[in-house]
């Protein structure tokens, strides 16, 4: 693993007076999916040691969720337009800690409604961020993205898997230490920040130059994007996409919850997480062939196949072998959608709205379609407990039928180009 943090050799100082900008990257990577490590995983418990119920918790995640149909996209455009992504991530991170440090204020329904939404928000907008900064140095100081980007996977995993063993060691809930690992690992992320190369003024990784070249004002920019929002084949994109990734909502949501009242404990819950991150580290390392013989909607669509199936046994809560196997399928219920998301959006993304387009989809699909399915899963969970699972294999069914329409409509072109084209002759 270490060739991952090694990946530009030597990294000389350049322009942004940077050293070794792979090692700097790699380190935010890890300090921010440590965060998310634990948040993801155990802030649920959090929420119920302070005495929220099910239907509580899932209002509150799915409109922190949805709040990034907003805060995604506009952050994105101002930092394209700025051309500027570390003072960004540090103003971000240190909101984000500051946010999580409310918390210890909040005595009301109301009151953690507000600090979840700031927190929320602000800690999403670092990964696109991120992961532009991180493609557009990757071929300048000669790292690859994959390595570097596999570093935050790996974090998770210790988070998780730390997280419940530490938790397993406490009494009682282990709400006041959950926080306590979430406020360090924050911390840590700022930092991350603070240590974060520049930007280099050259083309992207695609040849593509700065937004702002291409763009006079963010109005150019949101119009060109809009247009990509109209087109067809972008929609049935994040219909597919947002379908199958919705379907962990109630796995994200109530995952730990219903592990705990089967009876597992902290430990095995997070061995059950971390199995899940395992499984999508081992396709990343191999994924590239495999992209490239099926392309982006049929990895998609794979990734549905698999929900059908995961979920639909998940719900039954079967014996723990089995439910190692079936978080193995995280593999490409997360993995392999991702990747085809990732690499449609490569392809039909117009030049130079590859961060907004990207934006766009995280605000749509991680934002509103997951946000809202994430509320109903809260009153499927309170209602129904496991059996919520089902609804999720429904909805990746949905997503697979999505996905292979797309394979069969879309041609692999740049899809801003047909509308834009419309637009230009004078046609609606």
């Amino acid at each position: 693993m270490a060739p991952a943090m090694s990946g530009a050799p030597h990294n000389r100082a350049n322009g942004t007076g940077a050293r070794f900008p792979a090692a700097r990257i790699s380190l935010f990577y890890i300090c921010i999916f440590l965060v998310m490590g634990v948040h993801l995983p155990y802030w649920p418990v959090w929420f119920a040691a302070r005495g929220l119920s099910a239907d509580d918790i899932g209002l509150i995640l799915a409109l922190s969720l949805g709040l990034r149909v907003v805060a995604g996209p506009v952050i994105a455009v101002s930092a394209d337009r700025l051309g500027r992504r570390r003072g960004p991530l540090v103003a971000l991170a240190s909101g984000c800690l500051a946010g999580f440090a409310l918390y210890g204020l909040t005595d009301s329904f109301w009151s953690i409604l507000f600090v979840t939404l700031i927190a929320n928000a602000l800690l999403s907008a670092m990964m696109p961020l991120i992961d532009t900064l991180a493609l557009q140095r990757a071929p300048l100081d000669g790292f690859d993205y994959g390595r570097v980007r596999l570093w935050g996977s790996i974090s998770f995993i210790a988070a998780s898997m730390g997280g419940g063993w530490f938790l397993a060691q406490v009494t009682g809930t282990g709400a006041e230490q959950i926080w306590g690992m979430v406020l360090v690992a924050a911390a840590l992320t700022v930092g991350a920040a603070c240590l974060l190369p520049g930007e280099r003024r050259s083309p992207g990784i695609d040849g593509q130059t700065d937004v702002s070249r291409r763009f006079p004002s963010s109005r150019h920019v949101w119009s060109a994007a809009l247009r990509l929002c109209r087109h067809r084949q972008f929609l049935l994109f994040v219909l597919a996409a947002a379908a199958i990734q919705g379907g962990h909502a109630v796995y994200y949501a109530f995952g730990t919850l219903h592990w705990r009242q089967a009876g597992l404990d902290d430990s095995l819950i997070g061995i059950l997480w971390a199995i899940g991150v395992v499984a999508e580290i081992l396709l990343f390392l191999v994924a590239a062939p495999f992209v490239a013989r099926l392309g982006p909607a049929w990895c998609i669509a794979i990734g549905g196949v698999a929900g059908i199936l995961r979920w639909s046994v998940t719900a039954f809560t079967p014996a723990l072998p089995v439910l190692m196997l079936m978080q193995c399928l995280h593999a490409f219920t997360f993995g392999a959608t991702h990747l085809g998301a990732m690499h449609f959006l490569s392809r039909a993304a117009p030049p130079g709205l590859a961060a907004t387009a990207q934006s766009i989809y995280a605000a749509l699909s991680a934002g509103l379609v997951i946000g809202a399915v994430t509320y109903l899963s809260g009153v499927a969970y309170q209602a129904w407990g496991g059996f919520a699972y089902l609804g999720m294999a429904l909805l990746c069914a949905a997503g697979a039928l999505a996905a292979i329409r797309l394979a069969r409509v879309w041609d692999g072109d740049v899809l801003a180009a047909q509308p834009q084209s419309a637009e230009a002759a004078g046609n609606s």
